[in-house]
């Protein structure tokens, strides 16, 4: 908050100038690759009896550092969980023809109803290359037939 060198008085004028910078289409975009979508699905592979109690998560990133890299390099997920297990994370290109759009998958398994918080960033070797994604996940009855509350 701005606050005057000398107390306002009664009938004064101050002309202020000042910027706001949002994150979404910025003028000066932050120097790491941004998530860009999050999707959460039944966990498991495709074509495979499907787990229960188990949710797919699939977050996208896209530009910054991803952009750069050379062809056939995957980023590495660097994953934490409050509570539950995380298995199957990879990364892969998102086969849309945009450089730096890049995908990552894992599944989470995790018992009752309290909340769990994760987060992901993507990583080569020890060069940071992404924001970190944070997301509160609210679990709930996840059936192969379809969700109940739980």
């Amino acid at each position: 908050m701005w606050v005057p060198s000398e107390p306002g008085q009664p009938g004064s004028v101050y002309r202020l100038r000042y910027r706001v910078h949002w994150l979404a289409n910025e003028l000066y975009p932050p120097p790491l690759s941004r998530c860009v979508a999050t999707r959460l699905g039944v966990g498991g592979q495709p074509g495979r009896p499907r787990p229960e109690g188990v949710r797919k998560f699939v977050v996208e990133f896209s530009g910054g550092p991803l952009a750069d890299l050379p062809v056939g390099v995957k980023p590495e997920p660097i994953l934490w969980t409050s509570r539950g297990n995380v298995a199957d994370a990879f990364t892969e290109a998102v086969p849309d023809g945009v450089p730096g759009h890049c995908r990552a998958e894992f599944d989470l398994a995790v018992a009752g109803n309290e909340p769990v918080e994760l987060r992901l960033f993507l990583r080569t070797g020890d060069r940071v290359l992404s924001e970190t994604w944070f997301y509160q996940y609210l679990p709930f009855k996840l059936t192969n037939d379809g969700l109940a509350n739980g």
